[in-house]
């Protein structure tokens, strides 16, 4: 596929789930990653699964979590365009993604989460107040991200 046929492919249905327990939310770094970077657990919804539904499977196959609490969805979207490596990562089928946000409670501890070695190479709890420094990243996919996420928390309340 040429670049420019790109723009034709589709926005890849995503949720991002911003996963807390007592004051804390918890951070994942996926595999290949720089150290410094990290974000909220997220992944593509399947054809056929409701966004709830996504939100389940995705913290279960990468954390291993079944115990959540599903709180609010945000009125916000993050619609953006991925790198050219990224669109090529997904073997063409979307330029991007539309993620939609919600706010997720972890009920479960942490000798119960089971990191899928796969796709993630370590998980953290991290404080309200040190957060965005590990959620700030220079690069194309994540230019906007810290933003959106304020603006979430703000919504949810925990801002």
């Amino acid at each position: 596929m040429v670049s420019n046929d790109v723009s034709r492919l589709p926005y890849r249905n995503n949720v991002s789930c911003i996963l807390f327990r007592e004051d804390k939310y918890l951070l994942v770094q996926l595999n290949e990653w720089p150290e410094q970077w990290w974000k909220f657990p997220q992944g593509g919804i399947h054809k056929g699964e409701s966004e709830k539904e996504a939100i389940c499977r995705e913290l279960q196959e990468e954390l291993g979590m079944s115990k959540i609490n599903i709180i609010k969805k945000s009125f916000r979207t993050n619609k953006y365009d991925w790198s050219p490596d990224s669109v090529k990562l997904a073997g063409y089928r979307w330029r991007g993604q539309i993620q939609k946000f919600y706010l997720v409670e972890y009920l479960g501890n942490d000798d119960e989460i089971a990191i899928n070695k796969d796709e993630l190479n370590q998980y953290q709890w991290v404080e309200l107040k040190n957060l965005f420094k590990y959620i700030d990243h220079d690069h194309q996919n994540f230019s906007n991200y810290k933003q959106i996420i304020e603006k979430v928390l703000i919504e949810f309340g925990r801002l």
